[in-house]
């Protein structure tokens, strides 16, 4: 439960960053719903469809946090053909009541037919998106029978390209099915070669990302630099959770050295993961020299990130004086610089960890006071309140 949490705060770090850049994301329809469906049952695909509403929170924080991720653009890119409907314009109130769409947002995965797949209603963040779009995907799963061809001998490029797309589009393994394939071949730049390479980069600590790489010129002809970018960062991603998962700090430096080939993040990539990775594995020394680049290089004048530092210095290093003191500095940076409640509460707990109970009691009954005036939730300001009087 533990690592989930960190993955899960880590992709909060990494999507923030990387939702700044435009065109990274999902790659949304324009045009009509007709057009879109079109679309869809052409290139065989579902479509998905945002049903928003202007005014509507949840709705906002989808397009703000998930939507521009650059991991769930990989993802739903590939599999499917987005659409966005705000429901109180134009087409929308007809496909509300076409679709029973009573709650926002409600997310809609819609066949080539017009059919609904499956729906859900609610915000949904990058990680949960993209889960919620595979188990979609299981529902319409083509693997079985691209699999039964496959053994049956059928071996060409474009079979073999269309079972890596249904395996990875259900959740399934697919870099065995790419290696044989491709190291059966003598010219890896024929387009369908090159399609099965990019398709099945998953994991940086791959032969097939080295692929990739090598033929990166030659995808940049066809391809959107973001889908590349992406691409990469998503398997860098997914090299760096294998070290978190295996404790090896070997896996760590391969997918900061694989990330140098990211236009623009190598910096912010390595900053994180190093702060993560000796965070994860307890290892003080290396955590703090992490910490002090951190905060010096990324963090700097930026509350979110302050207090994400200081957050993560408090949950696995708690007992560290010297670390402790570090965070003190970036919470109090933080509380200065935008001054939430939450970083209010996050920096009195750290003063009282220093052993400064009556700066902490000051800044704690502000926190609280400004709880108040934002009609938030006042229980944890009170009990830590409670415990310094």
């Amino acid at each position: 439960m533990k690592f989930q949490q960190t993955i899960l705060l880590l992709i909060t770090i990494f999507s923030t960053a990387f939702s700044q850049d435009k065109n990274v994301g999902i790659n949304f329809f324009h045009g009509t719903f007709k057009e879109a469906l079109d679309q869809a049952k052409s290139q065989d695909k579902l479509l998905f469809m945002d049903a928003y509403t202007t005014w509507c929170g949840p709705c906002k924080r989808m397009s703000a946090m998930t939507f521009p991720d650059p991991t769930v653009g990989e993802y739903y890119n590939t599999n499917f053909i987005n659409i966005k409907v705000d429901m109180e314009k134009e087409e929308g109130p007809q496909l509300a009541q076409k679709y029973s769409v009573g709650s926002y947002p409600t997310l809609l995965y819609i066949d080539g037919d017009g059919k609904v797949v499956y729906r859900t209603a609610g915000m949904r963040g990058p990680e949960d998106f993209i889960e919620l779009g595979k188990e979609v995907m299981k529902k319409i799963d083509k693997s079985a029978g691209f699999e039964k061809m496959y053994n049956e001998g059928k071996k060409d490029g474009e079979t073999v390209l269309a079972y890596i797309k249904s395996l990875n589009a259900s959740g399934k393994p697919s870099l065995k099915i790419a290696n044989d394939y491709l190291s059966t071949q003598k010219d890896l730049s024929t387009p369908v070669n090159l399609e099965i390479i990019f398709e099945s980069t998953r994991e940086a600590d791959s032969k097939v990302f080295d692929y990739m790489i090598q033929y990166k010129n030659e995808f940049a002809k066809k391809k959107n630099p973001t889908m590349i970018d992406a691409k990469i960062y998503q398997a860098c991603m997914k090299t760096f959770q294998k070290s978190l998962e295996y404790r090896n700090e070997e896996l760590l430096k391969t997918a900061q050295q694989k990330m140098t080939h990211h236009s623009s993040k190598t910096l912010e990539f390595t900053l994180n993961t190093d702060l993560e990775y000796y965070a994860r594995t307890n290892d003080a020394a290396k955590y703090t020299k992490a910490f002090k680049k951190y905060t010096s290089k990324l963090a700097k004048k930026d509350p979110s990130k302050l207090t994400q530092s200081a957050q993560m210095s408090v949950d696995y290093f708690r007992t560290n004086p010297s670390i402790i003191k570090l965070a003190e500095k970036s919470a109090s940076s933080a509380v200065s610089i935008e001054g939430t409640p939450n970083q209010y509460l996050l920096y009195a707990t750290i003063l009282k960890l220093n052993g400064k109970y009556k700066k902490a009691l000051e800044i704690a009954n502000k926190g609280l006071r400004i709880a108040r005036e934002k009609m938030q939730p006042t229980h944890n300001f009170e009990q830590l309140i409670q415990e310094l009087q």
